[in-house]
């Protein structure tokens, strides 16, 4: 019997969410946000929202594409190139089953159809089977702040204004994470937004929201009814760490909600039958548990105006028997056009559903369809994130077959501004896709992702929300590019392919936007030993020549920077702190400075770089290169 993908997606998911909570150790909502920010420039006036700030702006119409994504080279390479990544930002997972092709439907008369964007021919599915990625926009903040803008015109969106982000990171006396404190932000005492810290005791705000007068903030972050006060300035450091005088509290069985938020339109129907048959599953693991967290599942099904429902809700429970009684009287059916009510199963999402509130949250956004925009719906996508960002909730978002821009425009910008992911299928590709055809999910990612299956996505998931509230956090090791000498590839063909990689992932994961042109410099590598000041100075003129080749970047001059290096008294010594070398820029009159460290192992070169924002001294990216001994001088 062949697997369709949406009843795989759903009963993997299902059952690695119970399966990733084994071997976690047990360790110890309401409101609306505050003053509007400015609204983002758009075509028309956008809708009477009176529960989001004002940047809940009108869907901008397609149009001609507006810019260039920044770095997006490919970061992934086989087992036979000068290159290995093994970086897990985004990694690739393979599934059974058929490819699925969403029905043509007829047009509705509620309203014309969001504009469907031409694609190029969708590669052919892969012989191994669906595959699918993800990617974490949080942690390429750079890189996506360049997709929104380079598709902004081709996507029918409502503007998100995030392209200023601070992070907030809570943490107890013991520098353990705080989960679930309360965050208010301030202009004066208007209250600008509110939230909780999710798992890791992260709170997201976007100055960029709120308009470009205010220079500082004030923060109050409330735990345990003691409250503790903060002043956040707009240009300085993008994450600021806040440490509360006391311990964090845990409880014995931490509670863990999990919701879909499921399109049931026609395209749907084999996977919810699939989902029936395989219940059993979930009840099977639940006794394999040692962490016993409380969990509920729960559903909000969603199709369009005009069909059976427009929304259904399944509550959350902790009762199996009840939740499959529930599931045994889904449906699949409707639909009509392409875009479905998602925004109505949002709100209910977020209005109707019981969260736990000392707990972890994560909703599951399963589609292959965007979003009606052409309702005039007052509670839109934008309300919704606002208000998951205030109740400390995740929503990961999960697009398949068919889906097209306007709709991974969407998906990312709810998975972003919540602090998860974006998952998408893929069909044997080995870069981006368009989408919008069978057999093509829109990704506009990149290409530096690997293979891995599916429960190795989705178990990481569920184990790292749950380790950060036990003492063994989860890590994945330092990630890092390797070069390796072939004998078919000269040395320096290969490091510049990998110093190549090395500045174009330093740009995308830059945590501030950099615009096209910003002025930087590079700092002579500093040898930790004598032995290796040859091999630096070498390094250094490979990874110069290849941030001349990058467009993002102005390069400063060499011989200025030498001169300045010598009146700091750096040359030689081969110490070069943050502090200094943010120093040594701003005599340069650069935005940004790279610094490297070079170490020596018994088969390495072992290169640290960081990328620095000259203002205000603080590490934007970081990045280890491997080289290959023989790659040396």
């Amino acid at each position: 019997m062949q697997l369709n993908k949406f009843s795989v997606i759903i009963i993997a998911l299902i059952f690695i969410i119970v399966m990733g909570c084994a071997g976690i150790d047990t360790a110890k909502k309401t409101g609306k946000d505050g003053a509007p920010p400015a609204a983002a420039p758009a075509p028309v006036s956008p809708p009477d929202i009176a529960s989001a700030p004002a940047s809940s702006s009108p869907p901008v119409k397609p149009g001609k594409s507006a810019g260039e994504v920044t770095g997006g080279r490919e970061e992934s390479f086989s087992k036979s190139d000068s290159l290995k990544r093994e970086d897990k930002s985004h990694i690739m997972m393979e599934l059974e089953g058929p490819v699925k092709k969403r029905p043509e439907k007829a047009a509705k008369a509620a309203g014309p159809p969001s504009p469907r964007l031409p694609s190029p021919a969708a590669a052919a599915p892969s012989t191994s089977g669906l595959k699918a990625g993800f990617a974490d926009d949080n942690k390429q903040f750079n890189y996506f702040v360049s997709f929104l803008q380079k598709y902004e015109n081709q996507a029918r969106h409502y503007a998100i204004p995030i392209e200023e982000r601070i992070i907030l990171k809570v943490r107890d006396k013991n520098d353990k994470p705080v989960a679930n404190a309360g965050i208010a932000i301030y202009d004066g005492q208007r209250r600008l937004c509110e939230g909780k810290s999710y798992a890791d005791g992260t709170f997201l705000f976007f100055p960029s929201e709120y308009g470009k007068s205010l220079s500082s903030y004030r923060a109050v972050i409330t735990y345990q009814q003691a409250d503790q006060e903060i002043v956040i300035d707009r240009q300085g450091p993008r994450e600021l760490a806040v440490r509360l005088g006391r311990t964090r509290y845990v409880p014995e069985n931490t509670p863990l909600d999990i919701l879909f938020i499921m399109d049931t339109t026609g395209s749907m129907g084999e996977e919810i039958s699939r989902l029936k048959n395989t219940i059993e599953i979930i009840n099977l693991n639940l006794a394999s548990l040692s962490s016993k967290p409380k969990i509920r599942f729960g559903m909000v099904l969603y199709k369009d105006r005009g069909d059976e429902y427009d929304t259904r809700v399944i509550p959350l429970t902790a009762d199996l028997e009840k939740f499959r009684a529930e599931l045994n009287q889904v449906t699949a059916g409707g639909g009509g056009d392409n875009p479905e009510d998602l925004q109505a199963a949002l709100q209910d999402s977020m209005e109707k559903i019981n969260w736990n509130k000392d707990g972890i949250r994560l909703c599951y956004i399963i589609t292959d369809a965007t979003a009606h925009l052409d309702y005039g719906q007052k509670y839109t996508y934008v309300n919704a994130v606002h208000d998951a960002r205030k109740e400390g909730i995740k929503m990961f978002t999960i697009g398949t077959g068919g889906l097209d821009i306007s709709g991974e425009y969407i998906l990312r910008q709810i998975s972003q501004y919540t602090y998860a992911k974006y998952i998408f299928l893929t069909y044997g590709e080995r870069g981006e896709a368009e989408g919008g055809k069978e057999g093509s999910v829109s990704h506009h990612t990149g290409a530096n992702f690997q293979t891995d299956k599916l429960e190795s996505i989705i178990i990481r998931f569920t184990k790292e929300e749950l380790s950060y509230l036990s003492d063994q956090p989860l890590t994945d090791g330092a990630a890092y590019f390797q070069a390796i000498s072939r004998d078919d590839e000269k040395a320096g063909d290969t490091l510049q392919k990998l110093f190549e990689q090395a500045v174009s992932q330093l740009i995308d994961y830059s945590s501030i936007q950099i615009a096209k042109g910003t002025a930087a410099s590079l700092i002579p590598f500093s040898p930790e030993k004598p032995a290796t000041t040859s091999n630096a100075e070498y390094f250094t003129e490979q990874m110069s020549f290849s941030l001349g080749k990058n467009k993002t970047f102005k390069i400063v001059e060499r011989k200025d920077m030498q001169k300045i290096l010598d009146e700091l008294k750096l040359q030689g010594t081969g110490i070069v702190d943050d502090r200094s070398a943010a120093a040594a820029g701003k005599l340069m009159g650069a935005r940004m400075i790279i610094t490297g460290k070079i170490y020596l192992s018994q088969d390495n070169y072992e290169i640290f770089l960081k990328l620095l924002r000259v203002e205000t001294g603080e590490v934007l990216a970081v990045n280890k290169l491997k080289i290959d001994r023989k790659l040396g001088l």
